[in-house]
């Protein structure tokens, strides 16, 4: 069974016991970690995600971004299923994304297109700017938008993002 921050029993009745509530009080969880959690739970019964931990879910537009811990061990076959099974449920496009750093978080979301550079600049300011690079030729196998892109690691990252996209001329140059 694959593990929740939140009770079982709470999830399925979406009623929240006092420590579920005060997950979602401190604004730690929303209530959207509710619904995938429950998604989970019923995908569960359907694909052995019995070492895989759940840690947050992001939404952007009609996408939900699921972070997860140990994904990467399911067998493709059944990544895939997770994925097109937790979008039927939640009626939204999903992207199961395996925890980590920022930088592999990235490289995820922009899968299967090619990832060029990933920089970090910090500012005078004490402020980071992150800038991802991207082949212009690459638009195409790019799952999601450069600007949604740009919005979701912001919003996960809590940092400056800018999702650039180069031309083959400017590489050789």
């Amino acid at each position: 069974m694959v593990k929740i921050p939140f009770c079982e029993f709470c999830v399925k009745t979406r009623v929240l016991c006092h420590k579920c509530q005060s997950l979602l009080d401190s604004g730690r969880y929303q209530w959207l970690d509710v619904e995938v959690s429950d998604a989970l739970l019923k995908v569960g019964h359907k694909i052995n995600l019995s070492d895989v931990e759940y840690v947050k879910s992001y939404e952007v537009d009609d996408l939900v971004i699921v972070f997860m811990r140990n994904v990467k061990r399911l067998p493709r076959g059944a990544f895939m299923q997770l994925e097109k099974e937790l979008a039927s449920l939640l009626g939204r496009g999903v992207k199961v994304v395996e925890y980590g750093s920022v930088n592999e978080v990235i490289a995820q979301l922009v899968s299967p297109a090619r990832l060029l550079t990933i920089s970090t600049s910090w500012l005078p300011d004490g402020t980071t700017e992150t800038v991802v690079k991207i082949p212009s030729r690459e638009l195409r196998r790019l799952p999601i938008k450069p600007e949604r892109l740009q919005a979701i690691i912001s919003q996960i990252s809590g940092a400056s993002v800018k999702v650039e996209l180069v031309r083959e001329r400017e590489l050789r140059a």
